[in-house]
Parts: structure tokens; sequence; C-alpha cells
């Protein structure tokens, strides 16, 4: 597999199983998500597990993008649902 943006062959494949209690930041961290892996967002989707690719050279994560055919899980999310309070550090480097 090569990278579609760059050509690099340096591709890292991420495959993590989470439990439905992870935790997801959206919109900057005004909007939060608990529970599976949000659907159509290119990281896997739908149930536990994180799965994605990208590349080692030049940051792209592989896939199908930009993602505006359906609405993502995160972007339909009900704000009147629970979702518990969370401390963000968005001083943190990266």
């Amino acid at each position: 597999m090569n990278c579609q943006r760059c050509k690099s062959h340096r591709i890292l494949s991420i495959q993590s199983k989470t439990d439905d209690s992870s935790f997801y930041m959206w919109m900057e961290g005004e909007n939060g998500w608990q529970g599976y892996v949000p659907s159509n967002m290119g990281i896997g989707g739908g149930n536990n597990y994180i799965e994605f690719d990208y590349c080692l050279f030049c940051g792209q994560i592989q896939g199908k993008f930009p993602i505006i055919e359906n609405p993502s899980e995160l972007e339909n999310y009900n704000e009147n649902e629970y979702v518990p309070e969370v401390t963000v550090d968005h001083h943190r480097g990266n």
C-alpha cells in the first residue's frame, strides 16, 4: 500500500480495541461523545474498534475524504444526551 497523498510506502495500520466508554471531542471541545467509535469518520466505527491507516511520511490518514455524503454520528450529536464532564487540557502540545 502506498500513501494516497505522497505515494510513500511508510503506512502504519492502527487497530485498537476500546470499550463503550471511550470519549471523543468535537468542534474544538464544545461537544463530546461517549460510547462506541463514531461511524462515518474514517477511523472505524459503530463498534469498539478504532481502525485506520496513516502515512508516517506526510501524516495523511488514508481513506475517502472529505466526509461530506452523510453526517457522522458526532455531527448528529444530541446535546440533551448525558455526557460526563471531562477536563480537556487545550494547552498541551501535540
